[in-house]
């Protein structure tokens, strides 16, 4: 014979059973954005363009102005975006060097230490070697270079592996934390290195201005 059902066993299933149904719409939830994340199109990485900052920021204003450089001069890349990685006491350090263990990041905004400690062990380009027409650029501008220049650990070759964002005026309209000791530094293999050189050189020339009302004054030419 079977049970009836009645509103008060309905009532009562729910009284005791709810967790069941919020756990069941979690792990629904959960799945549907794991399947979205693994599916989804990700552009290759000689296609993209990824800008870290280890700061509290909104991305917006960076996203616009790659998009208008992506636009309009490297229209061959299919995505280049800024993330920021917040400087959580507790876990920053650890999503940070996770980030750059994964190579998910092309170019890097570091605090001091950060960048000393990434430098020294190999972990940028040289960009005296690299872009050594931005370096005299940047000198006959009158920035103060010297705190980038660092000795790479194993061999104590001197390198300049990051661009002090003291000499940066538009880099404080970009992020909320304050730039004075930051340093914009390339990633030493992108797998997009050409494309990652060229939009640096680009980025760092046009922060040499103040940042104006809209990202597309920032846009300093081809």
């Amino acid at each position: 014979m079977k049970t009836p059902v009645t509103s008060k066993r309905i009532r009562d299933h729910f009284a005791y059973a709810w967790w069941k149904y919020l756990l069941l719409a979690v792990i629904a939830v959960f799945t549907v954005n794991i399947y979205y994340t693994m599916t989804r199109y990700q552009p290759p990485e000689e296609k993209k363009i990824v800008l870290g900052l280890y700061a509290y920021g909104s991305e917006t204003a960076l996203n616009e102005y790659m998009e208008q450089v992506r636009t309009t001069a490297m229209p061959d890349m299919e995505l280049m975006e800024a993330q920021f990685i917040a400087m959580d006491e507790a876990y920053g350090e650890m999503i940070l060097t996770t980030r750059i263990a994964a190579r998910e990041c092309d170019l890097y905004a570091l605090p001091r230490t950060q960048f000393q400690n990434y430098a020294a062990d190999g972990g940028f380009m040289a960009i005296d070697q690299v872009l050594p027409e931005l370096v005299a650029l940047l000198e006959e501008q009158g920035v103060s270079l010297s705190r980038g220049w660092r000795e790479l650990g194993d061999t104590g070759e001197k390198h300049l592996y990051g661009i002090p964002c003291a000499g940066l005026p538009g880099m404080k309209n970009m992020m909320y934390t304050d730039p004075s000791d930051y340093y914009l530094s390339l990633f030493f293999e992108t797998g997009n290195d050409e494309n990652a050189i060229a939009f640096f050189d680009r980025f760092v020339r046009d922060m040499l201005l103040e940042t104006p009302a809209t990202p597309t004054d920032l846009v300093t030419g081809e």
